[in-house]
């Protein structure tokens, strides 16, 4: 039962080729293809191929699209794309954090305000296909953690729209940057030219790791670069298999219909010198970094003076934002990292009409049935203030109207 995946970035990566790996590996194509179509406007189809580089036999891809595509897109048009998924709701937001990463990057390597850089090659369909589908195909695969290579610095120069730019091109570097993503750099054959995309390294950046970890591999394939480079081969590697000591946590994954997520951090300290609103004040600053959820405990510490820890949880693409958070705006002299496992229910959200008007309603569920409704407080805030009545009634009516709705589904498939 496959939980973990590596990717061996032998001669670079791009979204295209780790497409073409998941394929090689067993994925699905015409499942691939009919998830993409909750996300892609218009016709398109996907093309494999066995090929060759150098000795290493791998799968190629290629994105056919239909005559009624435009292909040329720019930020909001992909944003409209996420916003009118029809995807689970954990897919959107990898994607959306995946295109944050590329929109920040762009910004920083053309000097100006996020989402206003102009899109050249990644203004295509095929940028989304690449992202939604490698997200995709990690859900399809059954993938919780995704542990990556480092990347290699290849040779030479490539060229853009923009001309003749270093092998690593501006945006690409940035990624590496700001992610801290390990480089190869020298000490035996380096690719030519470009050889990671900005694409490539947006996906790996905010999904994989760069950390060592144990695994028992299952499947082994390859997904090959358009380039016949084969000094070193022009494929990236995946490896498919069972994370070492974790069968526990997917047994019990399996029985309360949950999936295994190894992609958040603990980070805490402890503080016995801060007033409490500092205190408050430094949560707001960790929830602006992008922390997931902060808390604070009170504790006792050395000659029995009264303390608090300070915990925060954290995607990895927002851990060093949330640790500086924690230098900038605590007086701690060091806090405490450690990444976690969690088990994730699945989720959905959808918009019921009450005596009030739409309200969204999260749908919690186990083994695919609905276990828990969960009304957005935002929403509901918003209707309360608006007709001047207690948030509860709001909340009660969004209820209902869920089991009403859940209600005329079970109706429907009955049919």
């Amino acid at each position: 039962m496959t939980d973990i995946a590596y990717l061996d970035i032998i001669g670079g990566v791009s979204g295209d080729m780790l497409l073409s790996a998941m394929l090689d590996v067993g994925l699905c194509k015409a499942e691939l293809e009919n998830e993409l179509t909750k996300i892609v406007p218009g016709s398109f189809r996907l093309e494999t191929t066995d090929t060759t580089r150098g000795s290493i036999t791998a799968t190629h891809l290629d994105v056919v699209l239909g005559d009624d595509v435009d292909e040329r897109m720019g930020w909001q048009e992909f944003e409209d794309c996420i916003d009118a998924s029809k995807l689970p709701d954990h897919d959107c937001a990898k994607i959306r954090a995946v295109f944050k990463c590329l929109r920040v990057a762009e910004a920083e390597a053309h000097s100006v305000q996020e989402g206003k850089s102009h899109l050249h090659e990644l203004g295509t369909l095929d940028t989304l296909i690449d992202i939604a589908g490698a997200v995709i195909g990690m859900r399809l695969l059954g993938i919780g953690t995704l542990c990556a290579s480092s990347f290699p610095a290849s040779t030479g120069m490539s060229s853009s729209s923009h001309g003749k730019n270093a092998s690593i091109a501006p945006a690409t570097m940035a990624i590496i940057k700001n992610a801290e993503i390990p480089v190869r750099v020298g000490g035996y054959s380096q690719p030519a030219g470009e050889s990671i995309t900005p694409t490539g390294a947006a996906i790996l950046a905010t999904l994989a790791k760069f950390k060592p970890s144990t695994m028992s591999v299952e499947t082994v394939g390859y997904g090959a670069g358009t380039k016949q480079n084969d000094t070193p081969p022009n494929v990236v590697g995946l490896w498919l298999g069972q994370s070492v000591n974790e069968s526990s946590f997917h047994e019990v994954a399996k029985y309360i219909g949950a999936s295994v997520q190894s992609d958040v951090f603990l980070v805490e300290t402890n503080i016995d010198d801060m007033t409490g609103e500092e205190v408050g004040h430094a949560m707001s600053e960790l929830f602006d970094s992008g922390a997931l959820d902060v808390w604070v405990t009170p504790i006792q510490m050395k000659k029995s003076r009264p303390a608090v820890i300070i915990s925060a949880i954290a995607n990895q693409n927002d851990l060093t934002r949330v640790t500086a958070a924690y230098f900038k705006r605590t007086s701690t002299l060091g806090v405490r990292v450690r990444q976690l496992d969690r088990f994730v229910a699945d989720r959905e959200s959808v918009s019921v009409e009450t005596e009030y008007g739409p309200i969204r309603v999260k749908l919690r569920k186990i083994g695919g049935a609905v276990t828990q409704t969960a009304p957005e407080y935002d929403d509901c805030a918003r209707i309360a203030s608006q007709h001047g009545i207690l948030l509860r009634q709001v909340m009660e009516s969004a209820r209902k109207a869920a089991s009403v709705h859940l209600s005329n589904q079970d109706a429907s498939s009955e049919h």
